[in-house]
């Protein structure tokens, strides 16, 4: 499995071109929709992530979240439990 770092900054790469701004300008502890994430991105997020670290996600998991950095803590704990 891919470690937590490289997943960590496979999303954060596909994030920058997403947001197309330099991942480092990404404010991880911001709303989503205020990093300017809207709801048809956050699915291909979830299903960067999915292919990322190789799990499905629960259907809700948007919900769940509100910031980039949550996303990270669900990933690490993902990660580590598989």
């Amino acid at each position: 499995m891919i470690a937590f770092q490289a997943a960590r900054a496979e999303l954060l790469q596909w994030l920058a071109e997403t947001l197309q701004t330099p991942a480092e300008q990404i404010d991880l502890n911001r709303p989503l929709a205020e990093v300017g994430l809207d709801s048809l991105d956050a699915v291909h997020m979830i299903a960067t992530i999915e292919s990322i670290i190789r799990q499905e996600l629960p259907e809700d998991i948007i919900k769940r979240v509100r910031c980039l950095n949550d996303i990270f803590d669900m990933m690490r704990e993902r990660m580590a439990a598989a």
